[in-house]
């Protein structure tokens, strides 16, 4: 398992690197810059905030700076939230976000591994077609859709749930969250159920059955681990889908994450704050995928040595 992470590990940092640096050079090609305005800054005052910022070096030195800062945990200033340092904002909107991912990831799981387990015992069966065809919808619908669908219906029809913002106890979560978990737990029922279908079939659990062992003890203790390789397969994926859709239900919800300092400092140019957003989000989908790498080696140990 060590030999396993070392060797993610290597990959990881040159590939976090080239995010980086694509993303620098990436945004610096976009047209605008974080000084336009409606009313143009006279030119003597644009040079002045260009030369306080490091805006006006070649832009290798200014990738070289960015990145030895990085090194040392600062992601710079904020050009446009002149009082705070990304890093300030990063901290403010990055408890909002992990929560939220992780509150979706894990209703996801108990949705879809229940939906997946209960439509594999009952293959082929009506109830095992009404779930799967439940479970293709919502792997299609997008969180720009489910979001603003339940707001409407839950929020403003029913008034049953706050529409924005994050209020005082849990029920702002609600909403959110489902919207975030409804697409990966349709996915993660589909391959449930593929995976445990697929066990079902198999010479040990066959025997299993003919020796007379009860269901719920073949199921989950014979037949839910293997069938649960894909679904750990799938998990950085999903980890990775849930950040990049936490962008678009944090707008729609009007939530303080990173979604929205995301969406604002690319508006704006904000040149550190996107940049520090996005060496955050591919940090943790790189950290994500590792934990699903690990979670796959344990539930399949022939892995471990791939």
């Amino acid at each position: 398992m060590l030999a396993l992470i070392f060797r993610r590990l290597t990959t990881a940092i040159p590939t976090l690197l080239g995010i980086i640096l694509a993303s620098f050079f990436l945004m610096r090609l976009a047209p605008g810059g974080p000084f336009d305005g409606e009313r143009p800054l006279p030119p003597e005052t644009r040079e002045a905030l260009q030369a306080a910022y490091g805006l006006d070096k070649p832009l290798w030195e200014q990738a070289w700076i960015y990145v030895s800062r990085l090194v040392h945990g600062d992601f710079g200033p904020s050009l446009v939230y002149r009082d705070f340092t990304v890093s300030e904002l990063v901290a403010q909107g990055l408890p909002i976000s992990l929560m939220l991912g992780g509150l979706a990831i894990v209703l996801a799981l108990a949705i879809g591994v229940s939906a997946g387990l209960f439509a594999a015992v009952r293959a082929g069966k009506a109830a095992d077609k009404i779930i799967m065809m439940a479970a293709t919808v919502a792997t299609a619908l997008p969180t720009f859709v489910t979001g603003p669908a339940l707001a409407l219906l839950l929020g403003l029809w029913l008034g049953l749930l706050p529409v924005s913002g994050k209020g005082d106890g849990v029920l702002w979560l609600v909403m959110p969250v489902f919207a975030l978990a409804l697409p990966v737990s349709g996915a993660i029922a589909k391959l449930t159920r593929a995976g445990l279908a697929t066990v079902l079939k198999q010479d040990h659990i066959r025997t299993a059955i003919a020796r007379g062992l009860p269901e719920t003890k073949i199921l989950f203790k014979h037949g839910l681990r293997p069938a649960l390789v894909p679904v750990a397969s799938y998990l950085g994926p999903a980890a990775a889908g849930l950040l990049t859709g936490a962008v678009v239900v944090e707008t729609v919800f009007g939530l303080p994450g990173l979604g929205r300092y995301f969406v604002q400092g690319a508006l704006n140019r904000d040149y550190p704050l996107v940049l520090g957003v996005v060496t955050l989000y591919a940090s943790l989908i790189i950290l994500f995928n590792l934990f699903a790498d690990l979670i796959y080696g344990w539930l399949d140990p022939r892995m471990r040595d791939g």
